[in-house]
């Protein structure tokens, strides 16, 4: 059995080695490239994307050869194709070329979730379902449940692959590791179909890898990183080897990593009040990146992989399902506490729970009146607070009840949230809400460049608040230049010293620039530096 699976691995990696050339000169032939900007995407040429139709034709030549010699010497010892299987490859396909056509015309985040629901609602029609959750011994039977919380999982795990999937190598050494311990976990009683369809997987992969390691010639995709994570979706189920219809804790845990970095990016973005399909620089790959270089980004990707996806193969081995959460929180937190990632998510959810729980405790006179003044630095190195402490004194001189900024600079790293709030916010039929752009000059081609927003609420008592926040408006313009120089402090550290800009019109506020401005304010960064 063991020559059996070893010839598929090595036919599905030598399969991927040749079809990736092959499909890099046809995607750059075809303008199917991912270019750079000045934004984002800050590789320097354009680089081809479709390897992920390579990966799935190097596992179907793998797989399709591990079987045809399994019939002709071992008389279908693997097992025999269900239903299921067809439904399988045929999704898969289907998210490849959903992903492919994203790639080539980039589609609405809501249309390209509709095509994954329906891909995923034949998928738990053919029997791929989740009856039973069992996470460290607590049995769950879903019953009608089970339909939607399969469905939810599969667009999980595709979606948590697709975002991780923003640095050289980083979806695809995942990938591969995941798909390794998928195949163990399947494995264990003996070499079956899904294990074997895992490790083949993995093996393509592998090969893949050599062309996607940085500097990379070519990327995955959204074809690719789409397909990767839903044959892991469906795979953590059927891993199963008591019972295909369960999900356990081990599987969970292997993929601690890619869940761990799409919750904390969607806590980050509800907690800023950002879209949910909006993009930014603080995923794991980038914070990771920035810190360790690219190499080093793979080597603790790897690392932290291969601890959960070990401990959760000891934890099935010796029936010790607390194992594989423990080494999932083992990873989560070595994160954290290094200050690598999820530090930034896990202050900014504790400040916001904190100031949650206060409310409940506090009177309503101490809701109207209460004055503070927080700043949390969580993350970053630029200056925004010469930026944002000028708009709360403004705020507070033309009676708004409250303003919120959020700033992304992408090709810095560096993102900042900060809210203040003068008061309890008045009833909804009696604010006035704006939403603002801001805007900086320093690119490198001089065009104006927006950087993030600013939304305003006013209590619309009277008239006069037309000339309130006119007058708000106007003293917006006067940020520009102190957004720059922060930027340019930022890109050039040794020419600029951000605290030596001031605001030209301060002197124009109530109250000096460097006074506490009543209110509360809650600020936080979010960034890689």
């Amino acid at each position: 059995m063991n020559w059996l699976l070893l010839s598929g691995l090595t036919v599905s990696a030598a399969s991927a080695l040749i079809l990736v050339p092959l499909i890099r000169a046809i995607a750059i032939h075809a303008g199917l490239t991912d270019k750079p900007d000045s934004e984002r995407k800050l590789h320097q040429t354009p680089v081809a994307l479709g390897g992920g139709v390579a990966v799935f034709a190097a596992l179907l030549i793998g797989l399709g050869t591990t079987v045809l010699i399994d019939r002709h010497f071992n008389h279908f010892s693997l097992g025999h194709f269900s239903s299921k299987w067809y439904v399988l490859f045929l999704a898969a396909a289907a998210v490849l070329l959903v992903g492919l056509i994203d790639d080539r015309w980039p589609l609405r985040g809501r249309l390209k979730l509709l095509f994954q629901c329906l891909i995923v609602a034949s998928v738990v029609g053919s029997g791929t379902i989740i009856k039973q959750i069992n996470v460290i011994g607590f049995h769950l039977e879903l019953g009608n449940f089970a339909f939607p919380i399969t469905m939810l999982w599969l667009l999980i795990a595709i979606n948590a692959l697709n975002l991780i999937d923003g640095a050289d190598g980083m979806a695809t050494t995942v990938g591969c590791i995941v798909c390794a311990g998928l195949g163990l976990l399947s494995s264990r009683s003996g070499v079956n179909l899904t294990g074997t369809l895992c490790f083949v997987l993995s093996s393509a992969l592998l090969g893949f890898l050599v062309f996607n390691r940085p500097p990379a010639t070519i990327y995955l995709g959204d074809a690719g990183s789409m397909m990767i994570g839903f044959f892991v979706g469906v795979l953590s189920i059927w891993s199963n080897t008591k019972e295909s219809t369960v999900l356990a804790s081990a599987p969970v845990a292997i993929l601690a990593l890619p869940l761990f970095d799409s919750s904390a990016a969607i806590l980050r973005r509800w907690l800023t009040g950002r879209s949910l399909y909006a993009t930014d620089r603080a995923h794991l790959h980038h914070l990771l990146q920035a810190k360790y270089g690219s190499l080093g980004m793979l080597a603790v990707v790897a690392s932290m992989c291969l601890i959960t996806t070990t401990l959760s193969f000891v934890s099935t081995y010796y029936s010790l399902p607390w194992l594989a959460i423990a080494g999932a929180l083992l990873v989560l937190s070595i994160l954290i506490l290094t200050r690598s990632f999820g530090h930034a998510e896990s202050k900014l959810l504790a400040i916001r729970t904190l100031h949650f729980c206060r409310s409940f405790s506090a009177s309503p006179t101490q809701c109207d009146t209460q004055k503070q003044h927080r700043i949390h630095a969580l993350q970053g190195s630029g200056c925004w607070e010469t930026v944002w402490e000028p708009l709360v004194e403004l705020a507070r001189s033309h009676e708004l009840a409250s303003i919120k900024i959020n700033l992304n600079l992408a090709w810095l790293h560096e993102s900042y949230h900060a809210s203040w709030h003068s008061v309890r916010l008045p009833d909804k039929a009696l604010q006035l809400t704006m939403c603002v752009p801001l805007f900086t000059r320093c690119t490198k081609d001089g065009r104006e460049l927006v950087i993030g927003r600013l939304e305003i609420v006013a209590p619309a008592k009277s008239p006069q608040i037309y000339t309130e926040i006119s007058q708000f408006i106007e003293h917006l313009n006067e940020l520009v230049p102190q957004i720059d120089h922060i930027i340019e402090s930022l890109e050039n550290p040794r020419k600029a010293d951000p605290g030596a800009f001031f605001w030209p019109k301060s002197e124009q506020l109530q109250g000096p620039l460097g006074s506490t401005p009543k209110g509360r304010t809650d600020a936080t960064v979010l960034s890689s530096k």
